[in-house]
């Protein structure tokens, strides 16, 4: 059975359940909803992930450590504590995650909720999911936004870019 999506306009009204592969089209019409999350590290660092190359977007760029969509009837939280554990191998509660902001991402039609995790696990400790995830590293703030604003790091918006260097700064 393929993955249902729960489906809203753009105020965040839910309008119902669609596949994915639907959600996933070149206009849909309608957003969805992903999580992206974030993880820093008491010594102020970053973490980061390389998508296996196996990944039909972007694969083999680097990229925020976690991310998934919600899956239709799941809140926000369910789907930080899964991605988290799914591609990391990490367990951790859905009260350790801070909600950060939401962010309209018109090119995916997505409602993307924005977290914050922080957590000490070491690089050897991950377990990874090889068909999402090939790589993790740690990194300074000053190596993070130098990969950030490079072309080994999955696309985003300038702004969007811009808004992750200020929010991870003002927390490590």
């Amino acid at each position: 059975m393929e993955e249902m999506l729960d489906t809203f306009d753009i105020d965040g009204n839910f309008l119902g359940a669609k596949t994915r592969r639907f959600c996933h089209s070149e206009n849909p019409g309608v957003y969805h909803k992903p999580v992206w999350i974030w993880i820093i590290n008491d010594k102020g660092e970053i973490l980061v992930q390389k998508r296996a190359l196996t990944k039909k977007k972007s694969p083999g760029k680097w990229d925020m450590p976690s991310a998934g969509h919600v899956d239709a009837g799941e809140n926000c939280l369910t789907a930080c504590v899964r991605e988290t554990e799914e591609e990391l191998g990490l367990k951790v509660k859905s009260n350790e995650f801070i909600f950060l902001k939401e962010y309209l991402n018109q090119k995916g039609w997505e409602i993307v909720q924005i977290y914050l995790l922080k957590n000490n696990t070491t690089e050897k400790d991950f377990v990874l999911q090889t068909e999402e995830v090939e790589q993790v590293k740690w990194l300074s703030y000053n190596e993070f936004v130098k990969l950030l604003y490079s072309n080994e790091f999955c696309n985003h918006e300038k702004e969007y870019k811009d808004w992750v260097c200020e929010m991870l700064k003002s927390n490590i």
